[in-house]
């Protein structure tokens, strides 16, 4: 396909797209994914559903989610797309489709896992009880070892220069254990 014939299809594609957006940030996902457009246009144009489309289309997708454009975007799209392309049901489209649906979900999952993780985050699992002492929730949701041994060191870390002399900790006894040993390296005496 010729760079012209393939910024028009984009064109099309993208004013069909703007023609159905719900949200003002769909507009923003519009104009900032003409890169991954094109690429699908051309990976589309041949009529051979590849991985490389579907691929292309489920980065599509998680490109709507993290710049927190509308499920109704996400779900649409690929049909302005195939119009664009002159093919209103072209076989590739409902795997297409599908690409672009679950990019987008697994972005969306992923954006809250880092929202819930960040709120465990120091100091948002710590309370001041007073005279430099602290209370933990040593709760942190994530299951593997790495990902809580690196939360445990930035929590004993950030309460060691917020100036925490003591603290108390709860939470389940794996993670428990972890913060205290972490708290003790810090300098910080644990209270059962």
């Amino acid at each position: 396909m010729i760079a012209a014939e393939r910024d028009r299809c984009v064109a099309a594609w993208n004013a069909a797209d703007t023609d159905c957006a719900v949200l003002p940030a769909d507009r923003h996902v519009i104009e900032h994914t003409s890169a991954v457009r094109g690429l699908i246009v051309e990976l589309a144009s041949p009529g051979i559903a590849t991985d490389e489309l579907f691929d292309a289309c489920a980065i599509l997708g998680r490109l709507v989610a993290q710049h927190r454009g509308s499920p109704t975007l996400a779900a649409l799209t690929i049909d302005h797309a195939a119009a664009a392309l002159g093919e209103p049901n072209p076989s590739w489209k409902a795997a297409a489709r599908a690409a672009v649906l679950e990019g987008f979900a697994a972005a969306l999952i992923e954006s809250i896992r880092r929202e819930a993780n960040d709120a465990w985050e120091f100091p948002r699992c710590v309370v001041s009880i007073g005279d430099r002492t602290i209370a933990v929730a040593a709760g942190y949701p994530g299951e593997d070892d790495q990902e809580i041994a690196a939360w445990v060191d930035r929590v004993a870390r950030g309460a060691a220069l917020q100036g925490a002399k003591m603290a108390f900790v709860s939470g389940p006894e794996d993670v428990r254990t972890r913060m205290i040993d972490a708290l003790n390296v810090a300098g910080i005496l644990v209270k059962p």
